[in-house]
């Protein structure tokens, strides 16, 4: 009965196995990045990390006047044959979105914005990846940005339309918990009486 049960285990892991190696393009495009932005889909646009870039200076300052921020994300344009533009990008309460570089998504590529605090880079990437960043600016949000809120952004594409997207502020590395090894204290020493009564000296084994 043990072995039955045992060979079926063993059947059914190898099926497990072939069906994911079979579908695995497929999951794996339905894997969300362990990133701290929000995302969005619209046509074949997808929008990925979305998020608010905490000040590197004078954070109090910029969260009072409700900006300037730096807006990060990527939106990869999965439709194999036609490009499409983000033409703008509109911010709540009279805020403005400024967009500085060429917001054309070729197809089967991506449009990167910012550089999201702590993002680590390969070692091989040219400087021209770095110059391929397009500026996106958040001013004028008055209190709409701030630390545990989202901000709501809509995203309007020349050819996908538009999605709005509950943009959070990441804190990123600046929020790095600081740990500090603590220093034992020293034993005391303590001062046993074999005969009862408290603290006293201690007599030893054979004591009196």
């Amino acid at each position: 009965m043990k072995a039955t049960a045992v060979a079926a285990f063993g059947i059914a892991l190898a099926l497990g196995t072939t069906a994911c190696g079979a579908g695995q393009i497929s999951q794996t495009a339905n894997q969300e990045p362990a990133v701290n932005g929000n995302l969005a889909d619209v046509g074949s646009m997808q929008l990925r990390n979305v998020q608010i870039i905490y000040p590197d200076d004078r954070a109090d300052e910029v969260f009072g006047n409700g900006g300037p921020f730096e807006v990060s994300f990527v939106i990869s344009n999965i439709d194999p044959i036609e490009a499409d533009r983000l033409v703008g990008i509109e911010a709540p309460d009279g805020g403005t979105v400024t967009i500085e570089g060429d917001t054309t998504i070729p197809a089967g590529q991506a449009l990167e914005a910012g550089k999201p605090v702590g993002l680590l880079e390969p070692e091989d990437v040219a400087a021209t990846d770095e110059e391929e960043r397009i500026t996106v600016t958040l001013d004028g949000a008055g209190d709409t940005v701030a630390p545990g809120l989202t901000t709501p952004l809509e995203f309007r594409f020349e050819r996908a339309g538009t999605v709005t997207v509950d943009t959070p502020v990441d804190a990123g590395t600046y929020m790095v918990r600081q740990d500090q090894v603590r220093q034992a204290e020293p034993p005391h020493e303590a001062h046993v009486d074999l005969e009862g009564g408290g603290e006293g000296e201690s007599h030893g084994e054979g004591g009196h």
